[in-house]
């Protein structure tokens, strides 16, 4: 290149690179941020609602162990000085401990952020045992409108490991920019739009689909449509397959909120408000299925151990990936959890019966560790 051309070309590339969004949402003190009006929020008025039913899974009441209520202490004071508003801790089906903070209370639902991650990856093992698509199917095969995009090429599986082969998420784990992400809301833009266009390319990668791990927004939304489209539904209305085909299975009993676009497409990576109570029971339908001796209970202890390493870009002490489950926790072993933007955690224990959930504004995932473990052995 030629000398006098080269602190142009610089001052170019210098330009781009900080004129490209690195943060879609919100954070506080480097951290992400999840604030009330998210967490406690009704969502948008196209999203899919489901008012409660009697059919919720009883849940039981049970007082701590003395050695439980030591824990229980820590877990309390530690509690007390963060940004958490509620945390559960529960042992099979009993409930041994809830607590809230204002303005969370006992009817309150809250966002899952990316621990419908993990929902979507269960739901995957539904359709899967039900013979409806296989881990090695294309998304192409179910998504003609894929057919000529980088992302067709990959499978369930690759998706579900988040190795889909495209475009590397933003900092704050999003691969949509602002402008996206607020088309998106307005409903102008959808989000096969966004995997048809710019999420569903390679942009760089060398790597083929399933070669390397990139935690971000499309690959679990592409989950999502393959699962409506493998049911015949094009790729839309995944929220009301949950309804009738994965719901009823973990047997949640309050209402429940969840995203999706305009024209039906899931927000299937991070976007699911349910109570304390329907989160507990949904930790329990995990725990309970993985130890079953079937096509789903396999799935689930397959989705809960690591199929891919880690690159610990947003969780560092988590160094492998399950199915849509962070796995290899360096912080709690023999453990596997579901992460959200802000502090939302379910982190549960593969070598006893118990589990812990927290829902946060503002809290890391050393901080999440640091309550969890007390209650895990």
């Amino acid at each position: 290149m030629n000398k006098r051309w080269f602190p142009i070309v610089l001052t170019l590339i210098c330009g781009w690179a900080l004129a490209q969004p690195s943060w879609t949402l919100p954070s506080q003190g480097g951290r992400p941020l999840m604030p009330d009006e998210w967490l406690f929020g009704q969502g948008q008025p196209y999203h899919f609602r489901k008012p409660a039913s009697p059919n919720g899974l009883p849940l039981e009441r049970r007082a701590p162990t003395p050695s439980e209520k030591a824990a229980i202490e820590k877990i309390q004071a530690r509690f007390a000085g963060l940004p958490s508003k509620a945390f559960l801790l529960g042992d099979k089906r009993d409930i041994v401990w809830v607590e809230y903070k204002a303005p969370a209370h006992d009817e309150s639902t809250f966002l899952s952020a990316s621990i419908d991650k993990t929902v979507t990856a269960m739901s995957a093992g539904v359709a899967l045992c039900e013979g409806k698509i296989a881990l090695s199917t294309k998304a192409k095969d179910l998504l003609p409108e894929l057919a000529q995009v980088d992302i067709g090429e990959s499978t369930l599986r690759h998706n579900l490991m988040m190795a889909s082969g495209t475009t590397r998420a933003l900092d704050d784990s999003q691969s949509m920019t602002p402008e996206e992400h607020s088309s998106l809301v307005a409903g102008r833009i959808n989000f096969m739009d966004l995997i048809q266009g710019r999420l569903g390319k390679r942009n760089g990668w060398s790597e083929l689909p399933g070669e390397r791990f990139s935690y971000k927004t499309q690959d679990p939304t592409l989950v999502g449509m393959m699962i409506s489209a493998a049911y015949g539904m094009g790729g839309k209305h995944f929220r009301d397959w949950q309804d009738t085909h994965f719901f009823p299975k973990v047997r949640v009993g309050d209402r429940r909120i969840q995203g999706r676009d305009t024209v039906g497409y899931a927000w299937s990576e991070g976007n699911t408000r349910m109570t304390l109570r329907d989160w507990a029971r949904f930790a329990i339908f995990v725990q309970e299925a993985r130890q079953q001796n079937d096509c789903f209970g396999q799935y689930v202890r397959d989705a809960t151990r690591t199929q891919i390493k880690s690159d610990q870009r947003f969780a560092k002490p988590y160094a492998g990936y399950g199915y849509l489950t962070w796995t290899d926790n360096a912080d709690i072993p023999n453990s596997y959890s579901a992460l959200g933007y802000g502090g939302q955690a379910i982190v549960w224990s593969t070598t006893s019966d118990k589990y812990f959930i927290v829902f946060s504004n503002n809290v890391s995932v050393s901080e999440i560790h640091s309550m969890a473990k007390l209650w895990l052995p």
